[in-house]
């Protein structure tokens, strides 16, 4: 088998193992009347009401599982999500809001949630959804900074090479639904259930932590916008109101767990690698997992993988690793993290080692393109030129999806309603060989 065919079969296989209704039902069962999450249990039949509520990317399938594993006890279901869906489930309200940047459609959503988590109480259980892209999907910010404002500031920070925790952790200082602030909206009982987006499964980061407790504060928001270039491109209203939190004129994010509040991570970038590795495994490909995350920007990224290339011995192999580069985006191109990643790779290769290389994004979209990644392999260069493309100029215009469009290269799946970080294969063979295009 071509290692490019099993490398692309790989990604597909490991996409169908890590549906989020696959991660609830090897987390979450009913015995009886009692729902075990993990280790713990809740009796439903002892609730005044079961609402479950949810947003962020995962939260339809999610939401499904849930129905048909408790359906019968679930009161009201209220969920914010990335995508046009029909949700025919029962007394249920979908809203679909705006990612990765928030609108009007995520401060109806924030308004929404909050008059609902208001309307319970200490008898009844809330049990929450957490995926990645709640941070965009359900906003409110603090005032007086405008939605446009906070648009604006959203994007320079996506755009500036900023790290999603560093991200998180402004987006915190200017909500009013993030940092633990919803878990302040109610004395319900709150199981949520998470599907983590973050390097490490830190619950301060997931989502911009709306249930959890925050120990960042209004200096280290400042601090990560200066360390890349941002605070003084952003509007003066945001400026303002995080300089006026570091004097203590506003108030900061809770810095204490909320008691009634338990989370549990049921599906994280770790599960993807391990379950990546069993399937190459399967395949009879001896495979590692490299533990240090992929993080930082795109180049370094690119020299790390070089290296760990150049330095294989022995027979073939096959390194995982998983979690997020950072692209700093110069143009109008079309593309992302993953493709960039690739094509970075591609352009700064300059050995004889045989490999193949993936990578890819769990969510099924990568940056602006309609693609999840790319999969390339030593012959791609050559392919590259016989098609006069220059792997330089496709580099620096940052329109690594035109590129890959134009060698075939590109992994399309669509949205998997999933997001669990990044992925990257790298199979390396036991000897260098030559050869013309293939794939």
């Amino acid at each position: 088998m071509a290692n490019k065919l099993l490398l692309r079969q790989t990604f597909e296989q490991l996409l169908e193992a890590i549906t989020p209704q696959s991660l609830i039902s090897q987390h979450c069962s009913l015995n009886g009347t009692q729902l075990c999450i993990e280790e713990h249990s809740y009796d439903l039949s002892s609730y005044k009401r079961v609402i479950l509520m949810g947003s962020g990317k995962a939260v339809v399938p999610m939401a499904e599982a849930l129905h048909r594993l408790i359906g019968e006890y679930i009161d009201t279901t209220l969920l914010v999500g990335a995508y046009d869906a029909e949700v025919a489930l029962a007394n249920t309200k979908y809203i679909q809001s705006t990612h990765p940047l928030p609108s009007q459609k995520s401060l109806d959503s924030a308004i929404q949630i909050q008059e609902l988590l208001a309307s319970t109480c200490e008898d009844e259980l809330v049990i929450y959804l957490l995926s990645g892209g709640n941070s965009a999907l359900v906003e409110l910010p603090q005032e007086p900074i405008t939605l446009e404002e906070f648009q604006e500031t959203t994007s320079l920070m996506l755009k500036g090479g900023m790290p999603i925790e560093k991200i998180n952790c402004v987006r915190k200082h200017l909500s009013q639904v993030k940092g633990g602030k919803l878990a302040t909206k109610t004395k319900a009982k709150i199981a949520l259930l998470v599907l983590s987006d973050v390097i490490g499964d830190d619950l301060q980061a997931i989502g911009s932590a709306p249930f959890y407790y925050d120990s960042s504060t209004f200096e280290d928001a400042i601090d990560a916008l200066k360390k890349y270039k941002l605070f003084e491109k952003i509007p003066q209203s945001v400026q303002s109101y995080l300089e006026a939190g570091v004097a203590g004129l506003q108030s900061d994010t809770p810095k204490a767990p909320s008691q009634h509040v338990q989370h549990f991570v049921i599906g994280s970038n770790k599960m993807v690698l391990q379950t990546a590795k069993a399937l190459l495994t399967k395949s009879n490909i001896p495979t590692t997992i490299i533990t240090e995350p992929i993080q930082g920007d795109t180049l370094s990224v690119t020299n790390s993988l070089l290296d760990l290339l150049a330095s294989h011995k022995g027979e073939k192999q096959c390194y995982i690793l998983g979690g997020e580069s950072t692209v700093t985006v110069q143009g109008e191109g079309r593309g992302g993290r993953n493709q960039h990643l690739c094509l970075s790779f591609l352009h700064h290769f300059s050995g004889e080692e045989e490999f193949c290389f993936l990578s890819a994004a769990t969510d099924g979209i990568d940056g602006n393109s309609d693609a999840t990644g790319a999969l390339i392999d030593i012959h791609s260069r050559a392919d590259a030129l016989s098609k006069t493309l220059d792997v330089q100029h496709y580099l620096q215009t940052f329109n690594s999806n035109a590129f890959f469009d134009a060698t075939g290269e590109l992994l399309v799946c669509g949205p998997t309603h999933n997001n669990l970080l990044d992925i990257v294969m790298l199979l390396v063979e036991s000897h260098p060989t030559t050869g013309a295009e293939h794939g």
